[in-house]
């Protein structure tokens, strides 16, 4: 006993605080670069402390009594952890391959900025709407939907539980065509205004040979890629919720599969 605190509570404890902190690296705002770990390792003690009393009984089962299979056994709540942080990612990676679709066609392909939190360049564009849907999802509390699907992986999955190696490629082939799905529903009114635009100065090209086009592409398609998107941006939040409600079932339903 340890503070009142049998060996096997502490160490339940300890893959259950590994389990979450896996999950919050891999997911998008939680494992961003900026977020200190010292405020990550915090929240995830806190998950721990809040979710051990709704964890069901013999979640762990029978704690091996040798350190290898211990450690294989934190190996693999760190693989499952990533596995579901990688899912609940997919969603806004859906979101910043349709800003870098309309940004490209917008002329902000040579505009590119170091954003933190995707250790990566993107254009100015990009990390615009990857902040506007960022706020958006705080303001609707849609990160619920990951705790709660941080809570259904410990409802579903036992501790030291092996990843499905059969089905993880169609899932993973599934996945990625879903992100070019969501990507192009959300480009979709951008890039239609832009093609109207390009083939409006196609002809006029035709028709007034001494245009100088290329002079006036770059301004017309940000006024018109701009306009649409301010005018779509009323409608985000709806279609936030709707897309992180499906991103829920997509977690959950690859939660299941992680069954044994």
């Amino acid at each position: 006993m340890i503070y009142g605190l049998s060996v096997e509570s502490i160490l339940t404890g300890a893959l259950i605080f590994i389990r979450i902190s896996a999950i919050l690296y891999a997911l998008p705002f939680f494992g961003d670069e900026p977020i200190p770990a010292q405020i990550r390792i915090l929240v995830g003690v806190a998950l721990a402390f809040g979710f051990q009393s709704r964890i069901p009984a013999g979640w762990v089962g029978t704690f091996p009594s040798d350190m290898i299979p211990f450690t294989i056994l934190i190996v693999k709540e760190v693989s499952i952890g990533l596995f579901v942080g990688f899912v609940g990612r997919l969603a806004f990676d859906g979101i910043l391959m349709a800003a870098s679709l309309c940004g490209y066609q917008m002329g902000f392909g040579t505009s590119d900025l170091i954003v933190p939190g995707l250790n990566t360049q993107v254009s100015a564009f990009t990390a615009m709407h990857r902040g506007v849907m960022m706020l958006i999802f705080l303001t609707l509390n849609l990160h619920h939907i990951y705790l709660d699907a941080i809570l259904k992986t410990f409802e579903l999955i036992p501790a030291g539980a092996a990843l499905p190696s059969k089905s993880l490629m169609p899932f993973l082939i599934n996945a990625t065509a879903g992100i070019f799905q969501v990507a192009m529903q959300l480009a979709a009114p951008v890039l239609v205004a832009l093609i109207f635009a390009n083939s409006a100065l196609g002809l006029a090209a035709r028709t007034v040979p001494q245009l100088n086009v290329f002079t006036m592409s770059f301004p017309i398609g940000f006024f018109v890629g701009m306009t649409i998107y301010i005018a779509c941006i009323p409608f985000f939040p709806q279609w936030t919720e709707q897309h992180f409600a499906l991103s829920r079932i997509a977690i959950v339903h690859t939660i299941q599969g992680l069954v044994p």
